[in-house]
């Protein structure tokens, strides 16, 4: 039986969202004793604590608590090697590990990953796929209406001048 290759921008995702607000309490799925379960049932190389380090740093990037190159570290060992295939040369990626491929798919990204602008109520990542890349919630159903809203009540609230 094969093993399906996880895309590195899924790993990437999984990775960052690994650490939720669940009903308002913070939750870390990286911590703990069922940590390295969590890690093998995702199919995440690595340790609980490499991994937190690596997700966290990831994390501080994104939302712009952190400079990118705080990553670089984790592409020393990389090389690309030329492949000739039909198509042409394509480049493939060597070495690295987890940090690797989890900040190269990050660079990849580009701004079309993001932290859920629900920041409230939310800790987690999206992934804008979108054609004009305005996506701005994990979910439109959760964290997108109870934002509309939080801000309609507040708008309420406030005084008029």
């Amino acid at each position: 039986m094969s093993k399906v290759v996880r895309s590195d921008e899924d790993l990437l995702l999984t990775l960052l969202n690994s650490s939720p607000l669940l009903d308002g309490e913070p939750r870390d799925e990286l911590r703990g004793p069922g940590a390295g379960a969590w890690l093998r049932t995702h199919e995440i190389p690595g340790t609980p604590r490499t991994s937190r380090e690596l997700r966290d740093a990831i994390a501080a990037v994104v939302r712009g608590e952190a400079r990118p190159t705080t990553l670089q570290h984790y592409l020393h060992a990389v090389r690309q090697i030329p492949v000739l295939t039909e198509e042409g040369v394509q480049w493939k990626t060597i070495g690295g590990g987890i940090g690797a491929r989890a900040v190269l798919a990050w660079a990849a990204l580009g701004d079309r990953l993001r932290a859920c602008e629900n920041d409230q109520e939310c800790r987690l990542f999206l992934i804008d796929r979108s054609k004009p890349n305005t996506r701005r919630w994990c979910s439109m159903k959760t964290c997108g209406n109870r934002l509309k809203a939080r801000r309609h009540h507040e708008k309420l609230k406030s005084p008029t001048d």
